[in-house]
């Protein structure tokens, strides 16, 4: 056996990395307008804006990131990764996106050298899989949803995972399988849909024909273990944010639905269109499945008897249709989780299964293809193919701008999508377009009369309007319709207090709210100029001390103890109170403070007199 030249061997090299540095290119110029982006109120604004966890790396927030439940989710180093990002970039959306950008950018390489340790060292077949993981327009949306990082990390872990159980399966090394169960470990930690793991272990045995012994099954058993433990996990947690069956579905028809979803999935990777955020139910007039929904099997039923067909003849069509069936499944919605049928963030790690099939298919049989001319022709369309998924990935990043932008794209898809028009209009007052936040309000409660979220929008609307009976009826119908959403209780406490001089219903709403939360901050000083106001001067000093204590740096509670005292006739506490607001920020009066100062000095005049 002759030896390659090590010079022939070098430039092999070179080579492939020079049309991966393409891939990759082509992949950062075609996602490059999501650094442009913002934040969007799709839980980026409870993921990073609102997340005290993320502020400092504290042993505090270490422990509550690795400990708590977040967001119907259980994903400390997703978490852990926005505290390193707040760390270098504050609230700067470039930042957390770029991250994002790398981590999608490092997973085309994952892609690409897991296909090329499976395929023997195909160049082409790595290439084309590798370049249809990165533009494909389903994946964008785990791309360019800062919030959707647990993709990106997950997806890392698991393609290392995979990667190294090749290289276990190749020689043996136990190093190698200790890699890829700590790889695995990783990527549950990420995200609870690597669970699937194990299962592309056993199809990974299978498309290399590895013999199943007792140590082939043996060695699969800590896989599943963890697989199992973190399952439980994540139903817990999912429970926990009440986010199991938000909408009603029948389980007979969550059969259904669950074989339908699998059938878009596979639809919308050879044509991506109608994308949203959000794809909701397909519900009849009625609230229920319609009746195409039932039609669902046949395709199940089809796909098994292409796998029996090609089970020993093309491993690689079974070992595609299984990666995608076993990836995807725990997100079937055989067990419905929120309110949308499919997401195409899903498709992340699954969608590598069809480019397997696929891939394989084309170049397996495109080769077999005469005349020369015809084979030119299937690669020129290919070719078009990958253009447009690019183009279209582009434009779908540009949907993704800002929150508008975004809910103003779903509601074009789905008009009855009752939560965009609650959070488009709850961005809509943030940029001060109240009207344009009732109407969108006003809509949604014609779709849904019990959503208390647009009750709510549209107290804020009308309040922000100085209409403040229209808003207390908001405020109160949201109350009705949810006893338990206690920020209507603050909104209406506010303006009872501070527009309609209703103070014992304000410190009737305050004390509501802070039998929720009995060291809310603002709750508490808002409290405190109730009672001040209302003239039980005992009651807010009460408050505003308490205030001071939980929230220091807070110039209000210091303001109105300030002003106590001084009608108290203690000026020495009203100046030193008054002081210390006025450096927290306070817009307090210096000639009440020059005052306050006066009689002070009187007073300490008169006493030393005494």
């Amino acid at each position: 056996m002759t030896a390659k030249p090590k010079g022939k061997k070098e430039s092999k090299k070179k080579t492939d990395f020079l049309w991966l540095g393409m891939i990759i290119l082509v992949t950062l110029i075609t996602l490059f307008p999501t650094l442009k982006n913002e934040f969007v109120n799709w839980d980026d604004i409870v993921y990073i804006m609102n997340n005290d966890m993320i502020k400092s790396f504290s042993p505090e927030n270490f422990w509550k990131i690795f400990s708590l439940f977040y967001m119907g989710n259980y994903h400390p180093f997703s978490i852990l990764s926005f505290a390193f990002d707040y760390s270098i970039f504050g609230m700067d959306p470039f930042g957390y996106h770029f991250h994002n950008l790398i981590i999608h950018l490092v997973n085309v390489c994952l892609v690409y050298f897991f296909i090329w340790y499976l395929s023997g060292k195909k160049r082409l077949t790595s290439l084309i899989i590798a370049l249809l993981f990165g533009i494909h327009p389903m994946h964008v949306e785990s791309v360019v949803w800062i919030s959707e990082r647990k993709d990106l990390l997950y997806t890392a872990w698991y393609l290392l995972g995979l990667i190294a159980y090749l290289f276990y399966i190749k020689t043996s090394a136990r190093k190698y399988y200790f890699w890829c169960l700590i790889a695995f470990l990783f990527s549950l930690l990420s995200k609870a849909q690597a669970v699937t793991f194990p299962m592309i272990l056993i199809l990974l045995d299978y498309v290399v024909s590895r013999k199943v012994t007792r140590t082939v099954i043996v060695e699969k058993i800590p896989f599943f273990v963890l697989s199992l433990v973190f399952g439980i996990i994540a139903i817990y947690a999912q429970r926990a944010d009440d986010a199991l069956n938000p909408i009603g579905i029948q389980w007979y028809e969550a059969l259904f639905f669950g074989q339908y979803s699998f059938i878009v999935y596979i639809l919308k990777f050879f044509l991506p269109f109608s994308l949203s955020c959000l794809h909701t139910y397909p519900l009849n007039d009625a609230g229920n499945a319609p009746l195409y929904i039932y039609f669902s099997p046949v395709v199940f039923l089809i796909l098994f008897i292409v796998i029996l067909k090609t089970w020993k003849t093309r491993r690689y069509i079974t070992f595609g249709i299984l990666f995608f069936l076993f990836s995807i499944f725990p997100v079937l919605q055989f067990l419905p989780v929120g309110q949308a049928i499919i997401a195409e963030r899903y498709t992340y790690i699954p969608y590598i299964g069809l480019s397997i099939l696929v891939v394989f298919f084309i170049l397996e049989f495109g080769t077999k293809i005469s005349p020369k001319g015809l084979r030119t022709f299937l690669v020129a369309i290919l070719v078009g193919i990958l253009i447009v998924f690019a183009y279209v990935s582009r434009e779908r990043t540009k949907v993704w701008k800002d929150s508008i932008s975004l809910w103003s794209d779903v509601i074009e898809k789905y008009p009855d999508a009752v939560t965009a028009y609650v959070n488009r209009g709850f961005i809509y007052n943030q940029y001060e377009k109240h009207q344009e936040a009732i109407v969108d309000c006003n809509t949604g409660m014609e779709l849904d009369s019990t959503n208390y979220k647009l009750y709510c929008n549209r107290g804020i609307a009308n309040l922000r309007l100085k209409k403040y009976k229209l808003a207390i009826i908001d405020f109160s119908l949201t109350i009705k319709k949810e006893p338990d959403y206690f920020q209507a209780y603050m909104e209406r406490g506010i303006i009872y207090t501070d527009n309609l001089g209703q103070y014992d219903l304000g410190i009737k709403d305050f004390m509501t709210y802070l039998s929720h939360d009995p060291n809310h901050a603002a709750s508490i000083s808002n409290l405190a100029v109730a009672y001040y106001k209302n003239n039980i001067y005992d009651s807010a000093m009460v408050y505003c001390q308490k205030s001071i204590e939980i929230s220091p740096k807070n110039e209000l509670p210091y303001y109105i103890a300030a002003v106590i005292y001084a009608d108290w006739k203690d000026f020495g506490q009203a100046y030193s109170y008054g002081m210390q607001a006025r450096s927290l920020g306070s817009k307090i009066e210096e000639k009440l403070l020059n005052d306050w100062s006066k009689h002070a000095g009187n007073q300490m005049d008169a006493a030393n007199k005494q």
